[in-house]
């Protein structure tokens, strides 16, 4: 008789140590990729935060530049002789001045913004307070009433337009390619010679980038030649007169 030789296959499972190597090395890759996920979405959230930034100061810029054009409209050319009765004419409510405040952090001026028929006076003021959402640059349109176009008018009523405002001299103007000293106001026999003002906004971010670990910042530039004439003073390009 032939024998017949069995072989008995045996079968070994991993050690504890290989267990714990593989579970380190799973650890290590998971946290890398969890890291990187991390890093990614916050530097999507950051770019969100960059781009929403931009928006909001583009729309402020936007606003900005449509009232802009309209200051100084209606003027008294606009309306036949005799209709406006209030002296002097710069203080009837009917008749927009053009500007009325010019400096750096401060733009004031009248016209019908808004296409309604009702001359309004807009202030645009820098509050550099750290409260309340500030820096940021506010806005007020109130309706023209009769009176000094600086001193006879009502009190502001200020809404913030855009926030996180770096720069403190926003505003500037120009008369024929010139530099115009700041600040001027409507009393001044400078105003009614400047037919440009610029306005340059710098704004950071709330979140800090991931990557660089700074605050992002971006700078808007808005440059806005005017249209309408000026009621401030007579024998210059913008006069009324």
């Amino acid at each position: 008789m032939q024998k017949r030789n069995s072989s008995v296959t045996s079968q070994g499972g991993f050690t504890l140590i290989e267990l714990m190597l593989s579970l380190v090395t799973l650890l290590v890759i998971s946290g890398s990729a969890f890291q990187l996920m991390n890093l990614a979405t916050q530097r999507s959230a950051t770019e969100q935060t960059k781009l929403d930034l931009l928006q909001e100061g583009r729309e402020f810029m936007d606003q900005m530049s449509r009232d802009l054009r309209q200051a100084g409209y209606p003027n008294p050319r606009n309306f036949a002789s005799g209709v406006l009765t209030v002296s002097p004419i710069a203080n009837d409510h009917r008749a927009a001045v053009g500007l009325v405040k010019v400096d750096t952090n401060d733009l004031w001026f009248e016209g019908d913004v808004d296409g309604s028929g009702t001359v309004s006076l807009v202030q645009y003021h820098l509050d550099t307070s750290t409260s309340n959402n500030c820096p940021c640059l506010k806005r007020s349109q109130l309706p023209k009433i009769d009176g000094d176009p600086v001193a006879g008018q009502s009190t502001p009523s200020y809404q913030i337009e855009v926030q996180g405002v770096q720069n403190t001299a926003i505003f500037s103007a120009r008369s024929n390619g010139s530099v115009v000293g700041l600040p001027v106001t409507f009393s001044s026999s400078t105003m009614g010679s400047i037919d440009t003002v610029q306005a340059v906004l710098t704004l950071q971010s709330a979140l800090v980038d991931p990557q660089t670990r700074q605050k992002p910042l971006t700078t808007l530039v808005s440059t806005v030649k005017l249209n309408n004439c000026s009621q401030a003073t007579t024998g210059t390009a913008m006069s009324c007169w």
